[in-house]
């Protein structure tokens, strides 16, 4: 029998992020986000398995974690947080707050 491995929820989001690599600076676009990590639209393909720094901001909360190229196929790429620290996961996980409420929908309206 395969083992299933369940991830931690990810929210969709399309916010400006700049992954710097190798010492080089790309611009691209973060389309979803959850506690472990995110996707990237990039204009051009990362390698897996590099790292580097991830730098975003989002309402009121500004990120700055280092991140590992998990997979990438052409110009997406799903990277995935390397925590330093708990204060580092604790940030991870108030920015996905604020993305998971910005998204909650409101209960049923009722109608006289």
């Amino acid at each position: 029998m395969q083992k299933f491995e369940y991830r931690t929820p990810r929210f969709s989001i399309d916010i400006p992020v700049q992954f710097t690599v190798e010492g080089s600076a790309l611009d691209g676009r973060c389309t979803e986000i959850g506690q472990e990590g995110m996707t990237l639209e990039l204009k051009q393909p990362l390698t897996p398995n590099s790292s580097g720094m991830v730098s975003l901001t989002y309402r009121d909360h500004t990120l700055e974690i280092r991140a590992r190229v998990a997979h990438a196929t052409g110009t997406n790429a799903g990277l995935e947080f390397l925590y330093n620290s708990e204060e580092e996961r604790g940030n991870v996980a108030n920015l996905v707050a604020s993305v998971a409420s910005s998204q909650s929908r409101p209960g049923p309206v009722l109608l006289n």
